[in-house]
């Protein structure tokens, strides 16, 4: 590339001109007719830059002591090269000037295809350059060369891309991989690419092996890219051991032009950036992992019209560990799915978390879930599901588990034992697959709870009055309706009441009768034993179980699913009660109930 001292030499052919001026001028100041004009400044700068071609524009400062102009006469001609490949050549002609104080502008268009060509000549010669302008003035019956300008250009790139230490690529905060003895090497370049090598060696120093297929690699200087390209060879690395990758890439040589105009435009100001990621074959198709086995930029600053100055300056590239949050399952979005006598889909809507941003882990990262769903630690309901790829921030994917509807009557007698309070806790387990190595993935389980009233109301009300005929019978008072200790068969429901009698004659109650149902599923159609006769003027308590067959709540619990976990809890008393006046089968309003029972399982809602 061309420092700043060389394309300085580029504006100093303006100097030329004025000493092509100044020899013109000499002839007729030697007849005593004119002084000699002087010039007393030049000044530089960069014009208008294309993809093309960068202008050069000089002015230079002329003072002509002479009372009288100096026609035009005098002609201007120089050219500008860099190992003989012609840079700029400039013509101009009928220069002339007024007395006093006067400004000369020259300006040339320097093809930017020029320098690609140049590149060529440079890479080739181990970075070496020699810069030669030529220029030449002339007037009516004279002509002279002004003695060219050489200098020496050398680079070296190469040795700025080097690097002894070695550097750690961590993983989830942990030691993954250690890349050193970085190497680069230029190729034999021509005008469509310049062949650059690189080196690296590779230490495994995480627990499982490590495998890239192939490697993907950018080279870029000023956003433009030289190379982007893939090689379809790689390095597998055993825990423990260490490997060496080698890497050949070709740079687009016409693209040097494209990067002299960014240069120029870019206050004279280049970053030169190589990179290196790993790549994995997954289902036939190569993919690229976040692992940047090389990475090395420089930075390039030139004053070319300035001082001439130039500085090339290798710097560390940021620390580029791969930063991977492990994806979280958040079962927030469960529904019901199809329902049947033997299970009960659940559709979970999967929540994953995800916070890594780098496209290329997002494609490349496979999930395998496994779910396990229990209710009062009775496991109800499994599945499975693998997704490959995943979006940046929130994504989702459905997961279907199956729950057996025969586990309902355990862990429904387990609901009623713990107060009709349940506990649903999924327990999902993940597994990420990057390619490149393997991992698991602990994700937190999701815990929700759900509780039912169906006694509510049942034996806290006032006393209840029995009627026979019409005529007040006896005075029904509830003590306590609870539950027994519920099994897998039967869920048990113990009445206790006290019947008054309060007429001058006997009552019996000669037949007790319950009926518990939940949607159409009758759970208890029975007659409780014994019967009851009260004196005169007394009191009896007495007590009955309602026993609810458990083993038919699976059937409630399709109906229930069904009507979106909402079910109608019938529980009819009736009482047969014998006075003088006759026989009547009465309900007793006080132990029955009648309500809507809505639950919340999965806990979504």
């Amino acid at each position: 590339m061309i420092s700043r001292a060389r394309l300085r030499r580029i504006a100093a052919v303006s100097l030329g001109i004025f000493l092509v001026l100044a020899v013109g001028i000499a002839a007729l100041a030697g007849t005593g007719v004119l002084a000699k004009p002087t010039v007393e400044g030049v000044e530089s700068d960069w014009g208008t830059v294309t993809a093309e071609t960068t202008e050069i524009r000089t002015t230079a400062t002329v003072t002509n002591p002479n009372p009288v102009g100096v026609p035009g006469v005098v002609d201007v001609a120089y050219t500008a090269r860099l190992n003989d490949v012609v840079l700029a050549r400039g013509e101009r002609t009928g220069v002339g000037f007024g007395p006093g104080t006067n400004e000369l502008h020259l300006s040339t268009a320097m093809s930017n295809s020029k320098i690609a060509k140049w590149w060529v000549t440079h890479v080739n010669g181990g970075e070496k350059s020699k810069l030669r302008v030529d220029a030449t003035v002339s007037a009516p019956g004279f002509s002279r060369d002004v003695p060219a300008q050489r200098s020496a250009v050398e680079t070296d790139l190469l040795g700025g891309f080097a690097k002894e230490g070695g550097r750690t690529v961590e993983f989830r905060g942990e030691p993954f991989l250690r890349v050193g003895e970085q190497r680069a090497e230029w190729g034999e370049a021509n005008e469509s690419v310049t062949p650059l090598s690189v080196t690296s060696t590779v230490e495994n120093v995480h627990d499982y092996p490590v495998s890239l297929d192939g490697v993907e690699y950018a080279v870029e200087m000023n956003n433009v890219t030289l190379a982007a390209d893939r090689q379809l060879s790689g390095v597998t690395v055993e825990p423990g051991e260490t490997g060496r990758l080698d890497v050949r890439m070709n740079l687009d040589t016409a693209r040097m032009a494209d990067w002299w105009a960014n240069h120029v435009n870019d206050s004279e100001r280049s970053t030169l950036s190589v990179e290196l990621y790993g790549l994995v074959e997954r289902d036939g198709e190569y993919k690229r992992v976040p692992i940047r086995i090389y990475e090395r930029s420089l930075t390039l600053e030139t004053d070319v019209l300035g001082g001439g100055s130039t500085s090339v300056t290798a710097r560390d590239a940021p620390e580029r560990d791969i930063e991977f949050e492990r994806p979280r399952i958040n079962d927030t979005d469960r529904e019901w799915g199809a329902v049947d006598e033997e299970t009960t889909e659940i559709l979970t809507t999967v929540a994953l978390n995800n916070t890594n941003d780098d496209a290329a882990i997002n494609d490349l990262l496979s999930i395998r879930a496994a779910q396990h769903t229990a209710v009062n630690g009775i496991l109800v309901a499994t599945g499975r599901q693998r997704t490959d790829g995943l979006d940046a921030g929130r994504s989702e994917f459905e997961l279907t588990s199956t729950m057996n509807n025969s586990k309902v009557p355990a862990w429904w007698a387990r609901h009623v034992n713990r107060g009709e309070a349940s506990t649903v806790t999924t327990t999902p387990e993940v597994r990420a697959d990057l390619g490149f190595t393997r991992f698991d993935v602990p994700v937190v389980d999701q815990r929700s709870e759900f509780e039912t009233n169906l006694l509510a109301g049942m034996g806290d009300g006032e006393a209840e009055t029995v009627a026979v005929d019409g005529r007040e019978a006896m005075v029904v008072r509830p003590e306590s309706v609870r539950w027994g200790q519920a099994t897998p068969e039967t869920a048990p429901i113990d009445v206790n009441a006290t019947l008054e009698n309060e007429q001058p004659a006997p009552v019996t109650v000669t037949e007790i009768r319950y009926r518990v149902a939940l949607n159409d599923v009758v759970l208890a159609n029975r007659t409780a034993p014994g019967t009851h006769t009260v004196p005169p003027g007394e009191s009896e308590s007495i007590g009955f179980t309602m026993a609810l067959d458990n083993q038919r709540m699976d059937e409630w619990w399709v109906t229930h699913v069904r009507r979106g976990e909402s079910s109608n809890l019938t529980v009819a008393v009736t009482a047969t009660v014998e006075t003088q006046a006759g026989t009547e089968t009465v309900r007793l309003d006080s132990l029955s109930q009648n309500s809507t029972v809505t639950t919340d399982v999965l806990g979504d809602s």
